[in-house]
């Protein structure tokens, strides 16, 4: 009975640090300059979505970029506050941004995205410069503990 009950421990165990360890998937790396990320429009205003990963202390924050149907752009933590915890962030399906974990959908032509239930991929910093979009490396890293 003691050997059944430390085999169980010792699953139970390495569930927990595995679980707390794993990193979300790791995207084309976004590329930095002068403490930003800067990405060229001309890369990402294609109406689909682009994801990206900062690499920050050995921990990887996705986020992705649309352009909405009025041609809008606009940058995104590939994260929500209701799902962030199993790191799935959202896929693109079609016409929509879809949720890895909870499957919500997000329609890519709508301007905003309201509130779904709490699963909304969450607003990243950005500006537009020089026909580029630009993202403060201290922005992107206020949202690691998401990831």
């Amino acid at each position: 009975m003691k050997i059944l009950y430390g085999f169980c421990l010792i699953l139970y165990i390495s569930g927990i640090l595995i679980g707390c360890s794993r990193q979300p998937v790791m995207y084309q790396e976004a590329p930095v300059k002068d403490n930003r990320i800067i990405i060229p429009l001309s890369r990402v205003s294609d109406g689909q979505v682009h994801f990206f990963t900062y690499k920050n202390a050995g921990k990887r924050i996705n986020f992705f970029i649309r352009t909405d149907g009025k041609g809008t752009i606009s940058s995104y933590f590939d994260a929500c506050y209701t799902c962030y915890k199993a790191k799935k962030g959202y896929r693109q399906e079609g016409s929509d941004v879809v949720c890895n974990e909870c499957s919500m959908k997000f329609g890519l032509a709508e301007e905003k995205w309201h509130d779904k239930g709490g699963c909304n991929p969450i607003v990243l910093k950005s500006s537009l410069e020089n026909n580029t979009l630009i993202i403060d490396k201290a922005v992107i890293e206020k949202g690691a503990k998401l990831f």
